[in-house]
């Protein structure tokens, strides 16, 4: 699976992305992992996905401030694998497709599987944790500003409750 991300890749939509194989943006795209912003845990299995391409130092700012970086610094990081000019996205993801599709479909297959290992496993457990904290933090007056301060277009105030 390869992604062409040439717009937002922003919360759970970036977490849809990290589950491709492949992806490939632009310098205009954006990307965030905004969860922190607005107050509550990731969910998505982003907490094993994004260290898993970035790194946990990369990962830690990410979560952490929620900032927003461009497609040529998610590339940069390792988050996409390719930046191209906008309008050249999906041709080169298809590109990209055409060339896995070249290659012993077979082989393929078994190299997936053994780069996978037991990923399938690992997501189920990051994904478990991320709901209980997600239901748990959901709960907090934290959550409840980040949502209405995001919804009303504010910085939040955030009071640690």
């Amino acid at each position: 699976m390869i992604a062409a991300v040439h717009g937002a890749a922003i919360g759970g939509g970036l977490g849809l992305t990290l589950v491709a194989d492949l992806r490939v943006t632009c310098r205009e795209a954006r990307w965030s992992v905004n969860f922190s912003r607005l107050g509550f845990h990731p969910g998505f299995a982003l907490t094993y996905t994004l260290p898993e391409l970035v790194g946990i130092r990369h990962a830690r700012r990410l979560f952490y401030t929620g900032c927003r970086i461009d497609g040529a610094e998610a590339a940069a990081i390792g988050l996409a694998d390719e930046c191209v000019p906008q309008d050249e996205v999906r041709s080169r993801a298809l590109e990209l497709a055409e060339e896995i599709a070249s290659s012993a479909p077979l082989a393929v297959r078994a190299i997936k599987a053994t780069l996978g290992g037991d990923r399938l496993d690992r997501l189920r457990r990051a994904t478990d944790h991320e709901l209980a904290e997600q239901v748990r933090l959901l709960g907090t007056d934290d959550a409840r500003e980040g949502i209405a301060a995001y919804a009303e277009r504010r910085t939040p105030k955030f009071a640690a409750r």
